[in-house]
């Protein structure tokens, strides 16, 4: 089978990506042809298929100028980026791929390399990883930084009005635009066959704002468990893993760790926040907290596998992040709050504890009790372990992504023999 992987980034940004070279080795393993299509940019990794994708593009070259024409036109392309169409629809010219694998597009390669895939008439599977499809903001979190769902899948003015992107009026109105135009042209429903979404949380919050629940599926993310060594000797700290933004809910954790006792607490990451994280924890003499810095591959690994326990403080509703699926395969017991799709990972008492979002009190005895009983926290540790073995590794997603891949391709051959005013996304 060829498979046409689109997503915007070809290096490893988050989560999303982590995933998308998880699944792309996996089907390359099982024999099957990958074919990439993402944007330019130095961070890529090398690919056979760079000379067709799409030229360096997003929102930020936006505010990078004054001029008022040169705005208009990246703000267009932002909505409907054309480039992108052509080098796609060369792509799939030269490659000839059986089906479309699609992940995040939006603001870089734009939905507009949706129509061009129906245009070539290719099955069209969308993986979700966040909640674009129905919040111009996509986190669901407004310019306060409070969880808001008022937009409800179709009122986006309420996104500029609240500053819900960057908290700024022209960043939000130019999301608010982009969620109108996708809205009134129908680009997710008429052009994508099947979504599937990591978390039930997720696929429950997109039918409840447009989608249908037989067009949305769930299928947890997968990990190549080879490269995840457990390791249950005990040490002396924790950690936190992830980008430094304020959804993250770091600050809560430099409050909480005021109140843990017998373990240092490792913060591995690099974000906008950093620097504001680093001065609070030398403002207020947080000697047993470690800005550890970004970390990847194996030395990311090493960390994780070797802490007690991981911590998750998300403040969004996170959608089924992969440091969780990470540090079960590693054999950590996980805390994390009890947002989005993250109880959906965590067998309460079992392989970790959920919190209610700042419930510090609940998150500081957590913390304690597995510090506090080691042989316990190792316990829990092997129970994560064997989770992950029976639910995340390669085996088990390939089988089920190839019924899905089957299950896509059979609702685009019903579409196709549909009228359009007929199709049966809506």
């Amino acid at each position: 089978m060829k498979i046409l992987m689109v997503h915007k980034f070809y290096y490893v940004e988050g989560g999303a990506e982590r995933y998308v070279f998880n699944v792309t080795d996996l089907m390359k393993e099982k024999g099957h042809t990958v074919i990439p299509f993402a944007m330019r940019d130095d961070r890529n990794f090398s690919s056979d298929y760079s000379r067709f994708f799409a030229d360096p593009f997003g929102p930020e070259q936006l505010f990078a100028t004054h001029d008022p024409f040169k705005r208009l036109r990246i703000a267009r392309d932002v909505i409907f980026n054309r480039h992108a169409q052509a080098r796609l629809a060369s792509l799939i010219e030269e490659t000839k791929p059986d089906i479309a694998h699609v992940h995040s597009v939006y603001h870089h390669l734009s939905p507009s390399v949706l129509f061009t895939l129906k245009k070539y008439n290719l099955p069209v599977m969308l993986t979700l990883h966040d909640y674009k499809i129905v919040c111009p903001n996509y986190i669901f979190l407004d310019g306060a930084r409070q969880v808001c769902e008022e937009c409800r899948g179709r009122h986006f003015w309420k996104a500029t009005a609240k500053k819900c992107f960057r908290n700024s009026y022209a960043a939000s109105a130019l999301v608010t635009a982009e969620a109108y135009w996708n809205y009134w042209k129908k680009s997710y429903l008429k052009n994508v066959d099947l979504f599937v979404s990591p978390s039930r949380f997720l696929a429950d919050k997109v039918c409840q704002y447009g989608y249908q629940k037989k067009h949305v599926k769930v299928q947890p993310y997968t990990l190549d468990l080879r490269l995840y060594e457990p390791c249950h000797a005990a040490s002396d700290y924790f950690v936190f893993m992830g980008r430094l933004t304020h959804e993250k809910g770091v600050h809560f954790l430099l409050d909480a760790a005021k109140k843990i006792r017998g373990a240092d607490l490792l913060i591995l990451g690099a974000g906008p926040i950093e620097n504001e994280l680093r001065q609070r924890v030398l403002k207020e003499n947080l000697r047993h907290v470690k800005m550890v810095g970004y970390q990847s591959g194996a030395a990311l690994r090493d960390l994780v596998r070797q802490a007690k326990f991981t911590v998750v403080t998300s403040e969004w509703y996170d959608n089924s992040p992969l440091v969780i699926y990470e540090s079960l395969a590693l054999g950590n017991p996980v805390i994390a709050a009890r947002m989005g799709g993250i109880p959906e990972l965590i067998e309460e008492g079992l392989d970790g504890f959920v919190y209610d979002r700042g419930d510090l009190e609940s998150f500081v005895a957590f913390a304690n009790y597995l510090i506090q009983n080691p042989k316990r926290a190792r316990e829990m540790g092997i129970n994560a372990r064997q989770k992950a073995e029976r639910l995340y590794g390669f085996d088990q997603h390939y089988e089920k992504l190839l019924d899905l891949y089957n299950h896509t391709s059979a609702v685009a051959s019903k579409n196709s023999r549909l009228p359009k005013d007929d199709l049966p996304l809506r």
